[in-house]
């Protein structure tokens, strides 16, 4: 059998990433896995291949390199499908650094105002993983609240984005990330690479995934009918589970004046730039 071929699947926390590897799944030929989080050991690694006197011979350092790119399709073969030809390590995280190098990056963007909502959810329904409930104590109250009716936030919409560290915080960080992986897709122009925005994903699914197949060079006409959890949202809205509504749009529901006002302030020139936003 040939030697399958490799890409990665790149976005912010909470763009859909998975719902995206799900649909490249969905080809006979293709398996998306994830989520590795190679970029931690990578991150590590570089700088101390270029800083360690036992590396400075290039030869030595690219020989080094590439048997760590090595181990990483050694991993993705052995977890992927045997049968799959294309094989995809999804992690939500930003291009660079580059985990698995000379192999076709896909980047999901999606409007950071919805991020924030979904990311709003899934803090409150893993309040363990997040320092954020000891560093703002009215999160914790909330928490309570939400433990007590998993729809609190439906009856109070406004108390989702009521904190003004969190909306903040969360707004720098989808800034940083989307500029970074557009200078990253700059910065290394013979790194193939092609971005699908969420919400053209959602709006025509059927077309942006043979988009992206054509992008792998996988026949879009092999693959499987995008129904159920294929499918773009849920009928129904599950807020205490970790796939939660999938809605485009859904942050007008949650944000007050207040909460646009600080998003906007930390991240509303790149709503603009990515078209999510009109100039004010």
């Amino acid at each position: 059998m040939q030697d399958p071929t490799f890409f990665s699947l790149r976005g912010f926390m909470k763009s859909g990433t998975n719902w995206l590897g799900s649909l490249l799944s969905s080809h006979e030929e293709v398996d998306c896995i994830g989520e590795y989080h190679w970029q931690e050991i990578v991150g590590k690694l570089n700088p101390l291949l270029h800083s360690q006197p036992i590396y400075s011979d290039p030869e030595y350092r690219e020989f080094t390199r590439a048997k760590f790119d090595a181990l990483i399709k050694d991993v993705l073969k052995k977890k992927a499908h045997p049968d799959a030809r294309v094989i995809g390590e999804r992690t939500p995280h930003s291009i660079e650094p580059v985990t698995l190098r000379g192999v076709p990056h896909i980047c999901i963007v999606r409007d950071g105002r919805d991020v924030l909502v979904s990311r709003a959810f899934h803090l409150y329904n893993n309040p363990q993983a997040h320092r954020l409930f000891k560093r703002i104590p009215a999160m914790a109250k909330t928490f309570e609240l939400f433990k007590q009716d998993a729809f609190y936030f439906q009856k109070n919409p406004d108390q989702l984005m009521c904190h003004e560290v969190m909306v903040r915080e969360s707004a720098i960080w989808w800034r940083d990330h989307v500029i970074g992986d557009k200078t990253a897709a700059q910065r290394y122009p013979n790194l193939k690479t092609c971005f699908v925005r969420y919400e053209d994903l959602h709006a025509d699914t059927e077309g942006e995934r043979a988009r992206l197949f054509e992008f792998l060079g996988v026949d879009p006409k092999r693959c499987g009918p995008i129904e159920g959890d294929l499918s773009p949202g849920f009928e129904k809205e599950r807020p205490n589970e970790f796939l939660r509504k999938g809605a485009v749009g859904d942050w007008k529901n949650y944000f007050t004046p207040a909460a646009t006002k600080w998003f906007k302030e930390e991240a509303g020139e790149e709503l603009i730039a990515q078209g999510y936003d009109e100039p004010w």
